[in-house]
């Protein structure tokens, strides 16, 4: 079963090198100048950045430590195997979609589950202004351009108050030759307005859908935190990559503005409650300080490239902590129910910062 990099498993088989993946090396370069004059004052360490255009000696620096690494972590099979999960066939999905009335949550669900577009397709045709859907929808690159940025439109329309929709759109019609459309929609984003993913619906939904079908409760919960993707995060790292180009080709008025956009976009993704948003989250607010000029103002006021770095270094430590949780949970089926019922209500940082916190440290 092939499965897109950002998924839930992929944060725990891929989370530590996500960072290092999509940062540039001129941006490497600043993390490791910025730790090297960490002495420095603020006012002092924005002189001391080099240009854009420097290049030294034309080799990429040494990375900091903390990226050189990645984190140790089961295969992928393990991890599968051990929630235990009979995956449902199309004929059980279609008695289950039949028995509940064909609701367009559902259709989804099993579009997930078999990697189906079709029954996607399904879904927004039983529901089209469902935004669950339409943002599962927008988000997939398995269907046309022309049909997401209408997804996306629709999602807009029906959630007003969720940047992510403005983001969304922005995102996809940038990639659809058309900057300048893309900037008037990202001019009207406001920052204080919701920023809802919808990966808790998803996981409700598949967890659902696994349940009806003959799994134990708290397997398909965590099967579904295993394997539900999040394909919206490809979509917005592309949005900052053509912000980070925008700032490079610019103005200097216009540069700020977009590495403030891209800043404001990368605080937003990190601040969801799953790991692999997190990581592209630092990543994106990487895109919004890299080729900085000197005497540039920072992007983001309070966070300068040793705050950053920090940054990484947290998430990190905590990739390396699943499989930790993943042997807990093998073994404690009262855990399991207790991390899969915190991760649906809470998120998958809290549920595994609860988990943590019950499984006895290696030197006890």
């Amino acid at each position: 079963m092939s499965k897109p990099l950002f998924t839930h498993l992929g944060s725990a088989l891929a989370g530590g090198l996500v960072v290092l993946l999509c940062m540039s090396g001129p941006f490497k370069r600043g993390l490791h100048e910025a730790k090297d004059t960490a002495h420095l004052s603020s006012q002092s360490r924005k002189s001391t950045r080099p240009p854009a255009s420097d290049t030294g000696s034309g080799h990429p620096a040494p990375l900091p430590e903390v990226l050189k690494k990645p984190p140790e972590v089961q295969s992928l099979e393990d991890l599968l195997a051990a929630t235990g999960i009979k995956l449902p066939t199309r004929t059980e999905l279609n008695t289950y979609l039949a028995d509940s009335g064909y609701p367009a949550e559902g259709y989804l669900a099993a579009g997930m589950i078999l990697q189906d577009p079709g029954l996607m397709r399904e879904a927004i045709i039983r529901e089209p202004a469902n935004p669950h859907v339409l943002f599962a929808l927008a988000s997939r690159s398995e269907f046309s351009d022309e049909d997401r940025i209408s997804w996306a439109r629709q999602l807009q329309e029906v959630q007003p108050d969720n940047s992510l929709a403005s983001f969304l759109l922005a995102s996809l019609t940038w990639d659809n030759a058309d900057k300048n459309s893309a900037l008037e929609i990202l001019n009207e984003v406001d920052h204080r307005k919701t920023f809802q993913t919808f990966t808790s619906e998803s996981l409700i939904a598949v967890t659902d859908a696994l349940r009806a079908t003959g799994n134990d409760s708290n397997a398909s919960t965590y099967h579904a935190l295993l394997t539900v993707d999040l394909p919206h995060l490809a979509q917005l790292l592309s949005l900052s990559q053509n912000l980070r180009e925008h700032a490079q080709h610019s103005s200097p008025e216009e540069a700020i503005i977009a590495r403030r956009r891209n800043a404001d976009l990368g605080t937003s993704v990190a601040k969801q409650n799953d790991l692999i948003s997190g990581l592209v989250g630092l990543s994106i607010q990487g895109n919004a300080y890299a080729d900085l000029p000197p005497d540039a103002p920072f992007p983001i006021a309070e966070m300068n490239y040793d705050a950053f770095l920090a940054s990484i270094e947290h998430r990190r430590n905590q990739m390396r902590e699943l499989p930790v949780v993943t042997d807990a949970l093998r073994g404690t089926p009262e855990l399991v129910e207790g991390y899969c019922r915190r991760a649906l209500a809470l998120g998958e940082i809290e549920a595994l910062r609860w988990l943590r916190s019950r499984i006895p440290s290696s030197s006890e």
